[in-house]
């Protein structure tokens, strides 16, 4: 038997069409606003989170509302790269 490599064999990689470029980004854009409501919502920062800052709604309360928003702009928008 012998091993035999086509020159047309290409190595895969996640970033290999723009949609999976587009879906990477997404990603890493909700990461960044999913890690920085989760440190701004911790132990250490409770006072912060505590914080009456819109109709006397905690700070914590509406940045969890802006995640779940985000979240849902961030879906739409991939949604519609995906489809597109």
């Amino acid at each position: 038997m012998t091993d035999s490599n086509p020159s047309d064999d290409r190595h895969w990689s996640p970033l290999s069409t723009s949609r999976a470029k587009w879906a990477w980004g997404l990603l890493a854009v909700f990461a960044v606003i999913y890690f920085a409501v989760a440190i701004l919502t911790s132990a250490e920062f409770a006072d912060l989170a505590a914080t009456e800052v819109f109709l006397g709604l905690p700070l914590g309360f509406v940045l969890g509302i802006g995640l779940i928003i985000a979240g849902l702009i961030i879906t739409r928008i991939y949604l519609s790269k995906i489809e597109g």
